[in-house]
C-alpha cells in the first residue's frame, strides 16, 4: 500500500543531503566548537556557516541568530527576554488568538509575575486587522506576538502593516513573530517586516527535530536564557548541537535557493487535491484563499467527525491531521477555529492537509479519491 504523507505542518521528512550533513558532523567532524585545536575549529567554522545560511534565509545578520532546541524554546526565550528588558516601561502584552501553545502557555505562566495580556481577535478568515491591534495599545503595552503563517489554516498575517499600526500608537512595543510555518515557503526579510524577534524550527524545514533559532534584532540586550559557558552570544549556554545546527543551515540554504520551484510544486499538489474534491458535496475551506499559503489546507466536512475520518484515511495509508499536532491529544476544540468563530459541528468535522514539495500530484489525486469515498461512507452510516 502506497503511503501518502499530507501532515507536513506537523513535521517534515528530513532531506537526504540534510541527513548526510548531520551524520557527517556526528561521525566525522565531531569536535566541540569551543575547543581550540583543529577539530574544534572545524566544527566552529561549520556552525558559523550555518548561522550565515539561516540569517540569509530571513534577511538578518549572522550575529542576530541564536540557535536553540526548536521554536518552543525560541518563543520562550524571546518573550521572557523581551518582557524583562521592558518591565520598567510596562507589563502589558498583546498576542493573537491564533498563536501556538508555546506562546499562549508562556504568556499565562507570566501572569504569576505580574504581567497582563489581551488576545487580539481575528476576522472569520483568520486575518488580523491592523486597526484593531492599534486600538488595543495601552500606555503600558510593551510586547506583541503575532505568528506570520498560521499552523492550522495557513493564513498569512500582514506583519509589516501590523508593525506600522502598532508604531502609530506605541512605538516602544517589541514585536515577536513565530515564522515556523513560513520559513522557506515565502520570502522573509526581518527589516522589511519590522520585527524585533523571529523564531523558527528545523523540523518544519526538512531538517531534524531538536534544533531551531531565534532572531534577536541587533541592539536588543536580553538577559541570558540559559547560564553556563557563554555559548550563543552568552544567551544560551551549553555545547552546541553541531549536527542539528549544520543540518538546519543546509536546509535553510536549500529552501532559499529552491523557494519558487518548491512553491509551484506545492501549489500544483494543493490545486490537484481540491480539484479531486469537486464531486463531493458538503465541505468548505477554512480561511480565505487569497490570504493563505497553499501549503496548509483546512477543510470542514459536514456530517462527519474528523477523528473518525482521519483514522479511515490512515487505514488507506494517508496521513493527515485533525488540527495542530501539539494539541492533537487534548480533548478540546481548536482554539484557532474557535477564534475564527466557526460553528462547533464544523470544527469537529475539520481536517488539515499540509503539503511539501516532496508530494506529487498523483498523491493528491489518490488522496482526494480516498477522502471522497470515506466521507460518503461515513455519511451513509449516519
Amino acid at each position: 500500500m502506497q503511503e501518502i504523507y499530507f501532515d507536513n505542518a506537523a513535521t517534515t521528512q528530513v532531506l537526504p543531503e540534510v541527513a548526510e550533513m548531520a551524520r557527517k558532523m556526528m561521525c566525522e567532524e565531531y569536535g566541540n566548537p569551543s575547543a581550540l585545536y583543529g577539530r574544534g575549529l572545524a566544527a566552529e567554522r561549520a556552525v558559523k556557516q550555518a548561522r550565515e545560511q539561516v540569517a540569509a534565509l530571513i534577511g538578518a545578520q549572522p550575529q542576530e541568530i541564536i540557535f536553540t532546541s526548536g521554536a518552543t524554546e525560541s518563543n520562550n526565550m524571546a518573550m521572557r527576554g523581551a518582557m524583562k528588558i521592558r518591565t520598567r516601561r510596562g507589563k502589558h502584552m498583546v498576542i493573537s488568538a491564533l498563536e501556538h501553545q508555546s506562546v499562549i502557555q508562556t504568556v499565562r505562566a507570566m501572569l504569576e509575575l505580574g504581567y497582563d495580556f489581551d488576545l487580539i481577535p481575528v476576522e472569520t478568515s483568520g486575518r488580523i486587522n491592523p486597526g484593531v491591534v492599534q486600538n488595543m495599545m495601552r500606555p503600558d503595552t510593551v510586547f506583541a506576538s503575532i505568528m506570520l503563517v498560521n499552523n492550522e489554516v495557513g493564513t498569512v498575517q500582514p506583519i509589516a502593516d501590523l508593525r506600522r499600526a502598532i508604531d502609530a500608537k506605541r512605538s516602544q512595543v517589541l514585536l515577536h513573530v513565530d515564522a515556523s510555518q513560513a520559513l522557506g515557503k515565502i520570502p522573509i526579510n526581518v527589516s522589511e517586516l519590522g520585527v524585533d524577534f523571529l523564531t523558527g524550527s528545523g523540523h518544519k524545514l526538512h531538517a531534524p527535530k531538536g534544533v531551531g533559532f531565534v532572531y534577536v534584532r541587533q541592539g536588543l540586550r536580553i538577559p541570558p536564557f540559559i547560564n553556563g559557558g557563554g555559548q550563543e552570544g552568552g544567551l544560551r549556554s551549553g555545547t552546541e548541537n553541531t549536527p542539528g545546527i549544520c543540518a538546519l543551515g543546509l536546509a535553510a540554504r536549500l529552501a532559499q535557493t529552491q523557494m519558487e520551484e518548491r512553491y509551484q510544486q506545492v501549489k500544483q499538489v494543493h490545486d490537484t487535491f481540491l480539484q479531486g474534491l469537486k464531486g463531493l458535496d458538503g465541505w468548505h475551506i477554512n480561511g480565505r484563499a487569497a490570504e493563505r499559503l497553499p501549503h496548509i489546507l483546512s477543510i470542514a466536512f459536514d456530517g462527519v467527525k474528523s477523528e473518525v475520518l482521519l483514522h479511515m484515511l490512515e487505514e488507506q495509508g494517508i496521513y493527515v491531521s485533525a488540527g495542530a499536532a501539539c494539541s492533537a491529544h487534548k480533548d478540546t476544540l481548536s482554539h484557532v477555529l474557535r477564534a475564527m468563530r466557526m460553528r462547533r459541528n464544523l470544527i469537529e468535522g475539520t481536517l488539515r492537509f499540509s503539503f511539501s514539495h516532496l508530494n506529487t500530484t498523483q498523491e493528491a489525486e489518490l488522496a482526494a479519491q480516498a477522502v471522497c469515498r470515506s466521507v460518503q461512507d461515513l455519511r451513509g452510516i449516519i
